[in-house]
């Protein structure tokens, strides 16, 4: 038994018990060896296989290095191929026709599903897209610039920007537009029926109320309304009240548009440029965090500084009011400038509503657009052409009778005491008409005319002649070779020529300078964003008295306050010089009116060191006498403003 077992044991079947195998342990189980399959020919038709010789069996070991274990169909074929060669690889032919189906087949399946879902947004789902739309929109807002201040010379606020909210709307986001109106009229002073209309509208923007009160901008703001909005709006505020300087300073609208006065003269100056912001919005109206789409930067407008003196111009106003309603006057004017620099410090004029009788000041510049006929404060220039012609001296007698005839008509003395005789200071200083028509003969048309123009009239006050403030009148100061008949007498005196109160104050303030006209001035300069000044062009003075004729003048204007027509403009402690003028009014009927007439007072102080220059004019007092209405009034502002600026008293 054991004989047969160990040469003739049946062919080996591996168990699912069985160890696993190693390759320590020679060939796997099933597996010939090369020398088992080169016997099996010489044993065809057997069934058993003989165990090969432990000696002739080579075991393989990963440790060997070879690709596998020796023997095999693997070895066999590699064998075989080295001895046909390298193989060579070719390419992968496939099916091109297959692959390019595919992708036609994938390619539609995409554009049909990307369609679909267009479908589905545009046409099925569309009124659900379009209400999540309506939930969010665009809004744009001009940002607007800050427009400059205006500042009085020494740079307190005369008119400046403020911020205050405006209610504005997007009526697209409004749910509900009349209870929304009237949620809002409860907190603003607004019309629920005109606002719920705008509500309703599909506009982008309205307003709702412009420039309210920081509280009623809050309330709103804490409402949270859809589509309403609260935002900051440039309004233009008047710290001393919109009546203070009203004409000068001029006005804007809502929107500071410039409507007339220093707004609109320097408007370029102030104006800025406005800023543009156009912007995602949600429901509520409020901006998205990353909505903005455009975003245009502001540039802010610059100050402009004027040579006004805010208490002298209160003072200024408060006189000639006063000085108006006592007198029952239609207006008046007042004009105070610095002698030296040729500065406006104040520039009143009122006028009496003859609907309410209120006396309030007006809103343009009479003193630069109304022109009227002086009367006697002209004397002085007929005396000081003569003075400077050398046709007379301030002590020379001159014969002055009562009536006098000058080219077909007699005149007759209105206001002096008649005299056989007068000095040419005496002329002046009881204003004899008669006395200055025979001097005014003396110098002659052409050189009167030419005087009077270089005074001044005739001319605007702006640089080469422009206006210096918009709608400034020249007056009337014809030609002389115009004058005819009693022209030469009567523009001798004040009548037949027309002037501004400008021009009057610009003329007596180149008496008290010295003989040097100065041009009025009413801009120091302008203010940018790095706070310096920058000067206004200064037009350059010019001579048109000679030192001594100026100062002859000055001693005779001196004497007028002293003992003659002005004492009534008399300051304790200071030496006034000035001249009085009555003038009778033209009648629209032809003539000169008999009842109507311009009362007015020009002088400068202190008399032999002038600082100041000032000029009253009332128009159409029931006590017209300039020495007892317009002469107060001067002394008045003159003494204040003599305070303001600490001028010494005389020694």
């Amino acid at each position: 038994m054991t004989d047969v077992l160990e040469h003739s044991e049946p062919r080996q079947r591996l168990s699912r018990t069985a160890a696993p195998w190693h390759p320590s342990m020679g060939a796997p189980p099933g597996l010939r060896s090369p020398a088992a399959r080169s016997g099996s020919a010489a044993h065809a038709g057997t069934t058993t296989t003989r165990r090969p010789d432990a000696a002739t069996v080579r075991r393989w070991h990963p440790s060997s290095g070879a690709k596998g274990p020796p023997g095999g169909p693997k070895q066999e074929a590699a064998a075989e191929q080295a001895k046909r060669g390298p193989r060579r690889r070719t390419a992968r032919a496939g099916p091109p026709r297959r692959r390019a189906l595919l992708l036609i087949i994938a390619s539609a399946v995409a554009l049909a599903t990307l369609g679909a879902r267009l479908v589905q947004v545009q046409v099925l789902d569309r009124e659900t897209y379009a209400a999540l739309g309506e939930r969010q929109g665009t809004a744009q807002w001009e940002l607007e610039s800050v427009r400059g201040a205006i500042l009085d010379r020494n740079l307190n606020l005369l008119a400046v920007s403020d911020n205050l909210p405006t209610i504005w709307a997007d009526p697209r986001l409004v749910t509900d537009p009349y209870q929304t109106a009237a949620v809002l009229a409860s907190v603003l002073d607004i019309d629920a029926d005109i606002v719920a209309e705008r509500l309703a509208s599909d506009r982008h923007f309205v307003y709702v109320a412009r420039q309210v009160s920081p509280e009623d901008g809050l309330a709103v703001q804490e409402m949270q309304l859809a589509g309403i909005g609260v935002r900051g709006e440039s309004s233009r505020l008047r710290p001393n009240g919109d009546d203070f300087a009203r004409g000068l300073l001029g006005a804007t609208d809502i929107d500071q548009n410039p409507l007339g006065g220093a707004e609109k003269q320097f408007a370029e100056v102030l104006d800025g440029t406005d800023g543009r912001e156009v912007a995602r919005i949600a429901q509520s109206g409020m901006p998205l965090p990353t909505g903005t789409e455009l975003f245009e930067p502001v540039s802010h407008g610059d100050d402009v500084v004027l040579t006004l003196h805010t208490q002298m111009q209160w003072v200024a106003e408060r006189s000639v009011s006063e000085a108006v309603r006592a007198t029952s006057a239609k207006g008046g004017m007042v004009v105070v400038m610095q002698s030296d620099t040729g500065d406006v410090l104040a520039l009143a004029a009122v006028a009496r509503d003859q609907d309410t009788d209120e006396v309030r000041p007006v809103a343009y510049n009479p003193a630069y657009t109304d022109a009227f006929e002086p009367g006697s404060v002209a004397k002085s220039f007929t005396i000081a052409a003569a003075l400077e012609a050398g046709l007379t001296t301030p002590v020379e007698m001159h014969s002055t009778p009562a009536a006098y005839t000058f080219a077909d008509k007699e005149f007759i003395e209105p206001y002096s005491k008649p005299s056989t005789s007068m000095t040419t200071s005496d002329i002046l200083v009881h204003s004899s008409n008669i006395g200055t028509i025979k001097l005014a003969e003396r110098v002659g048309a052409a050189e009167l005319q030419r005087s009077l123009r270089s005074f001044g009239f005739g001319r605007l006050t702006g640089n080469d002649d422009a206006p210096a403030l918009p709608g400034e009148s020249r007056g009337i100061l014809r030609a002389a070779n115009q004058w005819r008949g009693t022209d030469l007498a009567t523009i001798a005196f004040g009548q037949g020529i027309a002037i501004t109160a400008i021009q009057l104050t610009a003329a007596y303030n180149a008496i008290a300078n010295d003989g040097v006209y100065v041009t009025p001035r009413l801009v120091l300069g302008s203010v940018g964003s790095n706070g310096a000044l920058r000067p206004a062009e200064r037009v350059p003075t010019r001579r048109i008295l000679s030192e001594r004729t100026a100062q002859q003048m000055q001693a005779i204007l001196a004497e007028v306050v002293r003992s003659g027509t002005g004492k009534r403009a008399a300051i304790d402690g200071y030496q006034v010089a000035g001249k009085t003028g009555t003038a009778q009014k033209p009648s629209p009927e032809g003539g000169y009116s008999s009842e109507a007439y311009t009362s007015s007072f020009a002088g400068f102080l202190p008399a032999d060191r002038p600082e100041l220059t000032v000029v009253v004019v009332l128009d159409e007092p029931d006590e017209y006498r300039a020495a007892i209405v317009a002469a107060p009034v001067f002394a008045e502002v003159a003494e204040y403003a003599l305070r303001m600026l600490q001028v010494s008293p005389d020694a």
